[in-house]
């Protein structure tokens, strides 16, 4: 009984692992990106600056920010933190 609930189990995480989607980098690098731009834009308006220039500094950083969250993603990985 016990091994056949054991069986059950992992055929449903395998099965639940073959559900999931894995996200290639550059949608991993999108959504932190996504993150970052909608924090930095938050505390800015938080800190009352004008949302407009917030907006023109978000964009200037984008190159940075994708080549940061690029190596962050690299690291991430050659690590095994994530597969």
């Amino acid at each position: 009984m016990f091994h056949e609930i054991e069986n059950n189990i992992t055929r449903s995480k395998m099965s639940n692992r073959e559900m999931v989607k894995e996200m290639t980098k550059d949608e991993a690098v999108t959504v932190m990106l996504d993150s970052i731009n909608a924090d930095n834009l938050a505390l800015g308006l938080q800190a009352g600056l004008n949302e407009e220039d917030l907006k023109k500094q978000i964009e200037q950083s984008q190159q940075s920010l994708a080549f940061m969250m690029s190596n962050i993603y690299d690291k991430l990985k050659t690590s095994g933190a994530i597969a």
